[in-house]
């Protein structure tokens, strides 16, 4: 749906109300003088039906704002002709022609003013040149009184405008003012890296967040911006920001920074055109996040999981509620079972029956007193076998001491023990 200009809108208002007061005036001044019918007509058709076709001329055109502004001129050059085809009356002439020169001053400042002058005497000379030149400057004492507050009033109605828009201005530059305090407080203290690039991929902002690993001179406007990445990242970089300037479309980046200290730092980076920036986009954003402990934590895990799958002991481990999270591959080879039939199970449906439910209640007691136990029992494989092994419970707490984990280890005791490998013949005594 349309939506009015304020401009078009305020004027609308004023140029309605005021040309409808003038009218009254210059009706009051038209009846003393036994002006006819025409001049009546033109008179009503001027000041009464004169602003509501500026307004439908202002929702047609394509440019409401800019219409609005020209009809300031309009306004000038008719009103320039009544003051001029009324005898130039002292107190109409004043309050006609004050009220365009302060409109388009308001509006379109000195340049408007002289405009507006000019306009008004054009409007004058035109008609002059239609009905000679006439001087009555004297004007009744209704007249006179009604001119009088018309101007007062017209001048009250503009600066109340003028106020209303002087305070809405202020509001909007407090919310703006707070607005950036708050993006200020953020990206201060954000430990996301946020920078704005241009398509040649040098600096144009770098939140303070980036003078915790880079120095001064890496950040200057103006300079490359990906020096300090890893060479091959800092070409992907490059490339990703020229794309996303032609497309548009946003990127997701893995980056190696350098800081200060010559330490690797990994970042997980979005780059995406900043809203508003048309083709083709002149500032890109970057958004960086710090992944290297995430990085170094799965590659810590990504170990331990490698180890685990590495021994000769079953290893499971459950949470505290006893739902199985893994298995290793000991543990398959071990009961036959596969990973995907204990996974996600609760740790009782892999105990056999061959231990009554005193004996596990037993070993779980004692892993909550003194944090596990140890100990030689029967198990059973998923094909009925029996086998005797020795197992582990141990429990796993956090900081606060609540169990957050158990992990079991066991073996099969009867299996043949792996002999060490005989050494080679080599001559020496030992």
């Amino acid at each position: 749906m349309f939506e009015v200009p304020r401009l078009v809108r305020t004027n609308y208002v004023v140029r309605t109300a005021a040309l409808g007061y003038a009218f009254l005036v210059l009706g009051v001044h038209l009846w003393e003088h036994d002006a006819g019918a025409l001049v009546w007509g033109c008179a009503a058709l001027q000041f009464l039906a004169y602003p509501h076709l500026l307004y439908w001329r202002d929702l047609r055109g394509a440019q409401p704002v800019r219409a609005e502004l020209d009809n300031l001129y309009i306004d000038s050059a008719l009103l320039g002709a009544w003051i001029a085809f009324l005898g130039f009356p002292t107190w109409i002439a004043f309050g006609l022609l004050g009220a365009t020169i302060l409109n388009a001053t308001v509006n379109r400042g000195l340049t408007g003013t002289a405009v507006a002058l000019g306009c008004s005497t054009a409007g004058a000379a035109l008609a002059m040149a239609i009905v000679g030149f006439r001087y009555w400057p004297q004007t009744s004492e209704l007249v006179t009184t009604l001119s009088f507050f018309g101007i007062l009033g017209y001048t009250c109605a503009v600066g109340q405008v003028v106020y209303l828009q002087n305070r809405r201005i202020v509001r909007t530059r407090e919310k703006l003012r707070s607005s950036e305090e708050r993006y200020r407080l953020i990206t201060e203290n954000a430990g996301d890296l946020v920078a704005m690039v241009d398509p040649d991929g040098r600096w144009i902002y770098a939140s303070p967040s980036y003078e915790r690993l880079l120095e001064r001179a890496d950040l200057e406007r103006g300079t490359d911006a990906f020096r300090r990445l890893h060479a091959d990242d800092a070409e992907r970089a490059r490339l990703a920001v020229l794309r996303v300037a032609g497309t548009g479309k946003p990127r997701e980046l893995s980056l190696r920074l350098f800081d200060r200290e010559g330490r690797t730092r990994q970042y997980k980076t979005r780059v995406h055109a900043l809203a508003g920036d048309s083709a083709p986009r002149t500032r890109i954003l970057l958004v960086s996040q710090d992944v290297t402990d995430l990085r170094q934590s799965e590659e810590r895990l990504l170990l331990a999981g490698h180890a685990l799958e590495g021994m000769s002991e079953a290893i499971v481990i459950t949470g505290a509620d006893g739902i199985v999270q893994t298995v290793n591959r000991a543990f398959c080879d071990i009961t036959g079972y596969a990973r995907e039939e204990v996974v996600g199970q609760p740790e009782k449906a892999l105990r056999n029956g061959l231990q009554p439910p005193e004996f596990y209640d037993d070993i779980y007691a004692t892993v909550q007193r003194d944090g596990r136990w140890s100990g030689s029992q029967r198990g059973a494989r998923k094909d009925g076998s029996v086998y005797q092994e020795w197992r582990s419970v141990m429990a796993v707490r956090d900081a606060h001491g609540a169990t957050t984990h158990y992990v079991i280890v066991f073996f099969d005791a009867d299996a043949p023990k792996r002999a060490p490998a005989s050494r080679p013949e080599t001559g020496i005594a030992f």
